[in-house]
C-alpha cells in the first residue's frame, strides 16, 4: 500500500525555500522539484540565444522547446548541460522578471511541473510510515499552493526579514564565486525588492500565500530547524 504526499513550499527569493526543499527532500526520500530554476533556465536560454525577454512570443517558444530535467537532487539540466550554477547568477535575477511574468511561458511550465509532481519516479523512495509507503515530492517556487499544487497535502509559505535575504543571497553568490563586480548586500537587496514587487503585481499567478497555507518565518532559524518544522508538519498530516 502506498500513499502521494505533495509538499508545496512557496516564499518570496532568497527566503530560503531552495534549500529547505532540497533537503527535506532528501531526509524523506521525496523527489525536489525547484519551480523557480524552470523559469531561470527558460531565461538564460533566451539570453544566450539572442532573443528580447520582452519579446512574448519568441520567449514563450523558447519555453516550449526547453527541456528542463532534475537528473539529481539539486541539479538542473537544460537541453541536455548542466546549468545549476550558472542560472543562480545576477545577469539571471537582473533578466527573470518579464519571463516569469510571460503567461505563455508561466502555462508551459505550470503543465510540466504538475506531471512532474505526479511523476513515480523509482529514484524517489520515499519512506514507510504505519505500514504504509509514503512517495512524494518537495516543491518550491511562488505559485505553488495557488496555482500549480492547490491540492498539495501540506502547503507551507516562507518568510524572512528583508535584510537577511539578501545577506543569505550575497554568501551564496560569493560561494559559488558567482558575484558580479562590485555586487554588495545593498545591491543585492536592491534586486530582491524588485523583484518582490513584480512577483506580487503581476497578472498571471502573483505572489500570494494559500488560504491554507502555513506561515513559517525562517529569519533566526538555522537550515536544520527550518527542515525539522516542515517534517512536522508532514508527520502530523500523516
Amino acid at each position: 500500500m502506498s500513499r502521494l504526499f505533495r509538499i508545496a513550499i512557496d516564499g518570496p527569493a532568497a527566503s530560503g525555500k531552495s534549500t529547505t526543499a532540497k533537503l527535506l527532500a532528501k531526509k524523506l526520500g521525496f523527489g525536489y522539484i525547484d519551480s523557480g530554476a524552470m523559469y531561470r533556465a527558460v531565461t538564460l536560454k533566451c539570453l544566450d540565444q539572442g532573443v528580447s525577454i520582452t519579446d512574448t512570443q519568441k520567449v514563450q517558444d523558447i519555453a516550449h522547446h526547453a527541456k528542463i530535467r532534475f537528473p539529481s537532487l539539486g541539479t538542473v539540466e537544460l537541453d541536455g548541460k548542466d546549468v545549476s550554477t550558472v542560472i543562480r547568477t545576477s545577469r539571471i535575477v537582473q533578466n527573470i522578471s518579464p519571463i516569469a511574468s510571460n503567461p505563455g511561458v508561466r502555462a508551459t511550465l505550470a503543465n510540466q511541473q504538475r506531471s512532474l509532481a505526479h511523476a513515480n519516479d523509482p529514484a524517489w523512495p520515499g519512506f514507510i510510515h504505519n505500514n504504509t509507503k509514503i512517495r512524494g515530492v518537495v516543491m518550491d517556487g511562488r505559485d505553488i499552493g495557488t496555482v500549480i499544487l492547490p491540492d498539495a497535502e501540506l502547503k507551507v509559505f516562507i518568510v524572512a526579514e528583508p535584510r537577511v535575504r539578501a545577506q543569505r543571497r550575497y554568501d551564496e553568490l560569493k560561494e559559488k564565486n558567482s558575484l558580479g563586480q562590485g555586487e554588495t548586500v545593498e545591491a543585492i537587496a536592491q534586486d530582491l525588492e524588485a523583484r518582490d514587487e513584480a512577483d506580487r503585481t503581476r497578472k498571471v499567478s502573483p505572489l500570494k500565500k494559500a488560504k491554507d497555507s502555513i506561515e513559517l518565518d525562517t529569519s533566526h532559524k538555522t537550515i536544520d530547524e527550518q527542515v525539522s518544522a516542515i517534517e512536522k508538519l508532514v508527520y502530523d498530516r500523516l
